[in-house]
């Protein structure tokens, strides 16, 4: 079937259930014709078979009947020589020529009962007169014979004429049945042949038409899917702007008008993904680059570049809170628009702060807009995003345009981004700072600590650098938290912080030791100049106690210079001594160190700090 032909009569319009439905129709009459014809041809093969089975009883019978007509002729033969029976002998003879006879006339009584056919019957009749009169003939000579056989011999060749009638006939009828039953027999084998050649050209022929009804409607429905099948494979190819026009309201119907809803949807899903996508490769190459910002002034430089990339032409401003998260000021704005100039002064003040979320003003003038949006000109449009880092506000980004233009949807989205990394990198890089700071800074003096001292040590021998090293202990320390307190003893130890930070170069390293004591890393420097050094910071001390409020001490001093040994522990050790020597020359004063001359550490901590009691004191 070729496919225009399918085409003109593809039922366009028609369902698919249906199609299955008229397909079904033509399978149960297909199968109705088959059992007709089946039980037609079963039919005339029973007939056929019935006949068979017909004449082969009537010829049964009418072998016994035959059989009959010999026995009841040799009893008769037998009445006529009874002469030398018994009694008893003649009446058993009586008895059987009785009993046949009464046989006979009941086999030709059920061949009459038979439904034979005419030719059949004719003859059955013709049989049957001459039987009864062979009956009576041999009844009758057959018991005078036994009580007078002379007497019955006057009738013998009346009975041989009966015997000779009734002989002819039953052959007559035997020939006939014979002839009957070849017939029937040929009969009953031609009605199995062309029973079983009816029912196998029934089956074929509605093998057919189903085969041809199921190719016909399988063709009806590719023809219709076909449409359905080649927008499918545009979609899968990508081209989503493809549409079924089927129309119809069966279910191919439906299935295209399915297929262009998906198509629908995955067309605005693709474009919301697109939409994701450009701002997530935005957020990726953000977070990259904000990465690649050590510093605070780094991470600003780079979110001026983000602000460009968002828009060319928006101003754009980051305001972040000071030490004090008290004041907000502006950190970095737009490269080549600028700064829109918002005036909020703290964190909490703006709107967007407060809410944590991204707040869109698409006019100024609006009852709901910012009031610190008016006041600018002409009416502009803006929008504030939050700055935070782990739920602490570290400022606001503040965008603003013309009236009625705020930024798209996913410059929105763009900008949130951008104060959400701005925000990450900021507080992050502000608490490395801090912890970095806390990791080699004392907490108390603000000095470098012992650990980031030593530090710098090595890298001062790694790189052959000729260092002096200075170790200072406050002087009668001990008493000053005695007699005044641990805090005026904390206050002592940030004064002499305070005094070698304005005392040092900016390559000196001063830190705290520990306790009272203070080490001074001064690079490139000689013993003597390390000594002019140690009297500038007496004199620096000396001044700051006359304007501060604290208790006056003073401090010694020990110098020791890099040439004096190869590793900086022997350095600290010699300049251990010095101090300890300046202790017991009477104090506030520097000793240079004598690697020749170097004295246990632990002797110079006795004498600044006796071990044995002092009774006296104790007791006053």
């Amino acid at each position: 079937m070729s496919s225009a032909v399918v085409e003109r009569l593809s039922f366009r319009g028609t369902s698919v259930g249906a199609r299955l439905m008229l397909m079904n129709a033509f399978l149960m009459l297909a199968l109705g014709v088959v059992s007709v014809v089946t039980w037609r041809a079963l039919d005339e093969q029973g007939r056929a078979m019935s006949d068979l089975a017909l004449i082969s009883k009537v010829a049964r019978y009418h072998q016994d009947a035959d059989m009959l007509h010999a026995t009841l002729r040799a009893d008769v033969n037998g009445a006529l020589a009874s002469a030398q029976l018994s009694g008893a002998e003649r009446e058993a003879l009586e008895r059987s020529i009785d009993e046949n006879a009464m046989d006979l006339r009941r086999d030709l009584q059920a061949l009459d009962k038979l439904p034979l056919p005419p030719d059949l019957t004719e003859s059955q009749q013709k049989v049957r007169r001459i039987a009864e009169a062979f009956l009576s003939r041999a009844v009758e000579i057959g018991r005078l014979a036994i009580r007078d056989p002379r007497g019955a011999a006057p009738l013998l060749p009346a009975f041989n004429e009966s015997i000779d009638s009734l002989r002819q006939a039953i052959d007559a009828q035997t020939q006939l049945l014979s002839q009957r039953l070849v017939k029937s027999n040929d009969d009953a084998a031609s009605a199995a042949y062309d029973a079983k050649r009816w029912i196998v050209w029934a089956f074929v022929i509605a093998g057919i038409g189903i085969g041809l009804l199921v190719a016909f409607v399988s063709a009806s429905i590719r023809s219709s899917l076909r449409h359905v099948r080649d927008v499918a494979h545009a979609m899968a190819a990508g081209d989503l702007q493809v549409r079924s026009s089927d129309a119809t309201r069966d279910e191919i119907g439906q299935l295209a008008r399915a297929l262009n809803s998906m198509a629908d949807s995955l067309s605005g899903m693709i474009l919301k993904l697109r939409a994701d996508a450009d701002r997530d490769a935005f957020g990726t190459q953000l977070v990259e680059a904000l990465e690649m910002a050590d510093t605070e002034e780094e991470a600003h430089e780079t979110i001026a570049r983000a602000m460009n990339a968002i828009d060319e032409d928006r101003p754009m401003e980051l305001l972040i809170a000071d030490s004090s998260r008290a004041h907000l000021e502006r950190a970095t704005a737009h490269p080549c628009a600028g700064a829109p100039g918002c005036g909020v002064e703290s964190p909490f003040s703006c709107v967007a702060v407060r809410r944590g979320n991204p707040v869109t003003f698409a006019d100024s003038e609006a009852l709901n807009a910012c009031a610190r949006l008016r006041g600018r000109g002409a009416p502009i449009s803006a929008v504030c995003v939050p700055v935070s880092f782990m739920g602490r506000s570290l400022g606001v980004l503040h965008v603003a345009g013309r009236q009625g233009e705020p930024p798209t949807p996913l410059q929105v989205a763009q900008l949130t981004t951008l104060g959400i990394q701005a925000g990450a990198r900021i507080g992050t890089v502000r608490a490395f700072q801090r912890t970095q700071r806390q990791a080699t800074t004392d907490s108390l003096t603000g000095l470098y600590n012992r650990r980031t001292l030593e530090e710098r040590a090595r890298g001062l021998m790694t790189d052959g650098v000729s260092y002096a090293v200075v170790i200072a202990d406050l002087d009668h320390f001990k008493r000053l938290n005695d007699t005044r307190g641990h805090e005026a003893g904390d206050n002592a130890l940030r004064q002499f912080a305070d005094v070698l930070r304005r005392a040092l170069r900016g390559d000196d390293t001063p830190a705290r030791w520990g306790g009272e004591e203070f080490v001074l890393l001064l690079p490139q420097t000689a013993a003597s100049a390390a000594l002019e050094v140690v009297e500038r910071i007496r004199a620096l001390l000396a001044e700051a106690q006359l304007v501060a409020d604290t208790p006056a001490f003073t401090a010694s001093f020990g110098v020791a210079h890099s040439s004096m040994a190869s590793r900086f522990e022997q350095l600290v050790r010699i300049a251990d001594d010095a101090l300890y020597r300046a202790k017991e020359g009477g104090r506030d004063r520097a000793v240079l160190g004598d690697p020749a001359h170097v004295e246990p550490a632990m002797r110079r901590r006795e004498v600044e700090h006796p071990a044995a009691m002092d009774i006296e004191r104790i007791a006053r």
